[in-house]
């Protein structure tokens, strides 16, 4: 049975706290190792794409743009009463990121479309990363984040048209933007050849020497998630292979962080605007993190 449609009209003020799956897992730094998947099926998306190449130094500085953006991000959900103002202040950044993409085709960041396709792949991260490295994700944790993603949501004051009714929905507006909207945009193409030679890729918040000795040790296993968690369809789409002996490769990531994620100290688990949410609630939790 498919959950009910989530009711759009609720105010815009009902704020997530620290019950919500949402707050227990999107501050979680290992969201940070799905990464390479939010910049391949991003980029991939025609409007995105564009715009990230001619409103972003993405060429010169990929990873600091997406490490910019993630504590923005995590405030529209761990600000409370504030994660409003807060996502209108991110909408509101993107009112000038509009153009004519390399095919001819106009585009606007704030085209509610574009605008959701970006909200709900980095909402799907923290199912991907429950699932992946932490437990089976049930159905009905997924429609209680979906639920919370529609009300982190309203926080961008954006239109709800293109918001699907449910979890069930969701899956078949991803199954089908994923098989027939998706495409190699130049960005994407970039993406993949810097992704493939981490370490030319400029780091201004780390000395280069640095940067150049622990690119590959970080961004192999960080890309072989990011291709492993694509879709087939997508992969192809792309034009990235995948193997056996690939699939092998994840499943031993992932069973090493399942593993090794429990002795790591709570306080060390949450990135820094997850942990203020968290103390202006009461921190520690209460409850089993």
């Amino acid at each position: 049975m498919s959950a009910e449609p989530v009711d759009l009209t609720r105010p815009d003020h009902d704020q997530l706290g620290p019950d919500s799956l949402s707050w227990r897992y999107s501050g979680d730094w290992r969201t940070i190792l799905l990464g390479p998947w939010v910049g391949l099926v991003q980029l991939s998306y025609p409007g995105l794409g564009a715009g990230v190449v001619q409103h972003s130094a993405f060429y010169t500085e990929p990873w600091d743009r997406f490490l910019r953006s993630v504590p923005q991000i995590a405030g529209v959900v761990y600000d409370g009463p504030a994660a409003f103002a807060e996502g209108h202040r991110i909408r509101d950044l993107h009112t000038t990121i509009k153009g004519v993409d390399d095919e001819g085709r106009r585009y606007h960041a704030l085209d509610p479309e574009v605008f959701f396709w970006a909200h709900a792949t980095i909402s799907e991260v923290v199912v991907k990363m429950i699932d992946v490295f932490d437990h089976p994700i049930s159905p009905a944790e997924k429609d209680q984040l979906f639920g919370e993603s529609v009300r982190i949501w309203r926080n961008y004051g954006m239109s709800s048209r293109p918001v699907p009714p449910n979890r069930a929905a969701l899956d078949k507006y991803f199954a089908h933007t994923y098989a027939n909207v998706l495409e190699k945009t130049p960005a994407v193409t970039e993406f993949i050849r810097l992704s493939a030679e981490p370490n030319s890729m400029a780091q201004p918040w780390l000395p280069e020497p640095v940067w150049r000795a622990v690119a590959p040790v970080v961004m192999k296993p960080m890309w072989l998630l990011g291709v492993g968690l694509l879709t087939p369809e997508t992969r192809e789409i792309l034009g990235l292979a995948w193997s056996n002996a690939d699939e092998r490769r994840l499943r031993q990531v992932a069973a090493i962080i399942r593993t090794i994620w429990p002795a790591v100290p709570r306080t060390l688990r949450y990135m820094p605007r997850a942990k203020a949410g968290f103390r202006r609630a009461g921190w520690p939790r209460p409850t089993r993190m």
